[in-house]
């Protein structure tokens, strides 16, 4: 489960966005990865509202991990 150490708010609102959350971080992606890739695989989990790639600063292109979002959090939990 993931924690964001800069969170300013109580523990227990933390834990009920996380909760509520229909995105999930997927990291350790190969740089060749394209977003097309990753939807053929995550879009067999559920319907895929979008996809945010990790770019590199001065290439612009994928550097290892991206956030997939989901309809619903059903779809993510199945993910």
């Amino acid at each position: 489960l993931y924690r964001e150490r800069r969170w300013l708010g109580k523990e227990d609102e933390h834990d009920a966005l996380l909760a509520a959350s229909t995105t999930l971080y997927v990291g350790n992606l190969s740089f060749y990865t394209s977003e097309e890739q990753v939807w053929q695989v995550f879009s067999k989990c559920g319907d895929v509202s979008s996809i945010i790639m990790g770019l590199d600063r001065v290439r612009k292109t994928p550097c290892g991990f991206c956030f997939v979002s989901f309809s619903t959090r059903r779809d993510a939990t199945a993910a």
